[in-house]
């Protein structure tokens, strides 16, 4: 407060922030929100990798489900697969028929490879490898492995395996 010649008191003007306080209020909001942008983009990726795990794992459980399907050709499941750049032939006389009954080893894997080829990046390798598993309770088994391999867009090699075995 100041006071006039009269004695009276005056009320100095009312001089508001500062430019200085502005910024410094535009610089936490503005880190505050690109803190939120960089959340938000950090949680789709983790959520497209996870709709893409999840996606592999229906296909590991298709094919285990057809050579279950069909055992007296189970062995002929074994192969190693690289998903190539173009779509494969899927009009040819050989091609998938899903309905095709009794089920066949060529005719399921060439049903599977086509699926493969929507669901993963070109390049990625899909392999089924069988082998004789420990001995359970005196009983042998076939040991089937699925891998699938493959790059996420952030050039890391991700991949997922599963094992079910087959008594013999």
């Amino acid at each position: 407060m100041t006071f006039n010649a009269n004695g009276a008191s005056s009320k100095a003007p009312a001089k508001g922030f500062s430019l200085i306080e502005v910024l410094v209020t535009l610089l936490i909001l503005a880190v505050g929100l690109l803190s939120i942008a960089a959340l938000q983009f950090k949680g789709l990726q983790y959520s497209n990798d996870s709709y893409m795990r999840s996606s592999y794992n229906i296909l590991a459980y298709d094919i285990m489900d057809r050579m279950r399907n069909n055992r007296a050709e189970i062995a002929l499941y074994a192969t190693k697969y690289t998903i190539p750049a173009t779509a494969p032939d899927t009009s040819a006389p050989d091609a998938c028929t899903e309905d095709k009954k009794p089920p066949t080893a060529a005719n399921d894997l060439k049903c599977w490879q086509a699926q493969l080829f929507d669901h993963l990046p070109p390049g990625s390798e899909v392999e089924i490898k069988t082998g004789r598993a420990k001995t359970v309770s005196n009983a042998s088994y076939d040991a089937y492995e699925i891998t699938i391999t493959w790059t996420s867009r952030d050039g890391l090699q991700n991949s997922i395996k599963h094992t079910f075995a087959n008594p013999t």
